[in-house]
């Protein structure tokens, strides 16, 4: 049984740690052995936060990914190695992509990031824009599939455009 001196000094600085925002099981355990806690304490304090409720990796996942998505429209893959660098565990990880992408289908946020990029990329060449479309959507975590489909409908949409009488709108100008 560690000292329960420690043990309270752990708990301490776990909750404040968790004060911030949720962390995983791996991130508070990799914390508190930087704070050069003895194993044995570090165990019980996450077993004392877990039984309480303060640790759930499941909760955590979906948080994380819901905020990752909502802020940074990153793709399955990105978010996938994310989460695992967070040290959540494989099958949860695969349940909350499953439940986050649901909600926000992967082609949508790819086409968001694409038009928005698109913009940005004033000045240059629609072949070099092009590339460097793909390129930054990759960085994203998308795959080729939902990129060659998010590239396609965005050019599809500014040829529509420029053949039609509407004037030109910032999508369309180089």
């Amino acid at each position: 049984m560690p000292d329960p001196q420690l043990f309270k000094k752990a708990k301490a600085h776990a909750f404040q740690f968790l004060s911030y925002r949720d962390r995983s099981h791996w991130e508070l355990a990799q914390y508190l052995k930087k704070k050069e806690y003895s194993h044995p304490v570090i165990q019980q304090t996450l077993d004392y936060l877990k039984k309480l409720n303060y640790i759930n990796d499941q909760r955590f996942a979906l948080q994380w990914s819901q905020f990752k998505i909502n802020k940074n429209k990153i793709g399955r893959s990105r978010l996938q190695m994310e989460l695992s660098g967070r040290g959540i565990d494989k099958s949860i990880i695969e349940k909350t992509l499953n439940t986050i992408y649901e909600d926000n289908p992967e082609k949508d946020l790819a086409e968001q990031c694409a038009r928005k990029k698109w913009v940005s990329l004033k000045g240059i060449e629609k072949e070099k824009k092009k590339q460097r479309l793909v390129q930054f959507l990759q960085r994203r975590g998308f795959s080729s599939d939902i990129i060659y489909h998010s590239l396609k409908t965005l050019t599809n949409s500014l040829d529509t455009r420029c053949y039609s009488t509407q004037p030109p709108s910032a999508l369309e100008q180089d």
